[in-house]
């Protein structure tokens, strides 16, 4: 039993399909199928139900994978220790952030990244998805930290990081404004205030609402912005609401915190992830930089929880 195909039968978990987690991956779907069945026969017992044409856990299996994460999860922290007691850690390394998650990341992890490790010069370029994804493939990025999933034309290396769940910030003068939560079906979508378009945020609380692209609004006002700051100040001068990311909410001050709702039920969330071509040769930095991203967020956000991931919609 190695690591890697303990990693190799939890991206086959997490994607539910054999094909694609052999691209995430980097590897062929035959030698992904090989490693899971060596697994297993170490093992004793079946991790993949193959009597069903859609790829199932068993119930053992689920058990395995849950402490096989854990395992996992420390090999990394291992290894990054390792590297950060050689002072191996050296070079530049360029990462594309998009919008909606660059000015509310960055002062989790920055500090920690540039005391730790002095040798690692980092530059980080805020970018829609489409940018970030074309200077990746022409070199000129490194990796980015952008929403997943997408599907995209070019083979990709993808890590997912965390998962943040869709929020609501409601004006006080709205009627929604006295909930704790709220409905999906309750929202007036004339009443929402969207993100320009290009910003997969944006695709996501379509996605979510069912807000048709050309969307009718209640005032003779029209606001398109990047910043979902902007969109924040707007509910609050002109009414309405908007949809905030979560990790957003952490920077918003006491006295507007009850503006902030939750959706009922199971909550939407969106995947954050790493992104950078296979065996790129800023890879020990890549993940570097993943463990620390990781480490630094509230920990009930590693887990995607039993709210389905919302697709980005994002083509490239």
């Amino acid at each position: 039993m190695t690591l890697q195909q303990l990693k190799y039968a939890q991206a086959l978990a997490k994607e539910g399909n054999y094909g694609r987690a052999a691209k995430n991956l980097g590897i062929s779907q035959p030698a992904l199928s090989l490693q899971i069945k060596k697994l297993e026969q170490e093992l004793g017992f079946v991790i993949i139900d193959r009597s069903k044409k859609k790829v199932s856990i068993t119930e053992k299996g689920v058990i395995f994978l849950d402490r096989a994460k854990l395992l996992i999860n420390e090999s990394q922290q291992l290894k990054s220790l390792a590297h950060k007691l050689n002072d191996e850690y050296r070079g530049n390394l360029k990462i594309g952030i998009i919008p909606t998650l660059a000015p509310y990341l960055l002062p989790l992890f920055i500090h920690k990244l540039k005391t730790a490790y002095q040798g690692l010069r980092i530059h980080i370029k805020e970018a829609l998805t489409t940018d970030i994804i074309e200077d990746i493939k022409a070199g000129r990025l490194d990796g980015g930290i952008i929403a997943t999933p997408m599907s995209s034309g070019v083979t990709l290396s993808i890590t997912p990081l965390f998962y943040e769940a869709f929020m609501l910030y409601v004006s006080s003068q709205h009627e929604l404004y006295n909930r704790a939560t709220v409905r999906v079906k309750d929202i007036a979508f004339q009443d929402v205030w969207l993100l320009s378009e290009g910003n997969c945020f944006r695709d996501q609380v379509n996605n979510i609402c069912e807000i048709a692209d050309q969307q009718t609004s209640s005032t003779p006002f029209r606001f398109e912005s990047s910043s979902i700051e902007s969109l924040c100040r707007i509910v609050e001068s002109e009414g309405g609401i908007t949809f905030l990311p979560e990790l957003s909410t952490i920077h918003i001050s006491s006295d507007r915190e009850d503006l902030i709702k939750t959706l009922e039920g199971d909550k939407p969330v969106r995947e954050l992830s790493m992104v950078s071509l296979p065996n790129h040769i800023a890879r020990e930095n890549l993940d570097l930089l993943a463990s620390i991203i990781t480490d630094s967020i509230p920990k009930h956000m590693l887990q995607q929880g039993s709210g389905a991931t919302v697709p980005t919609g994002v083509r490239v």
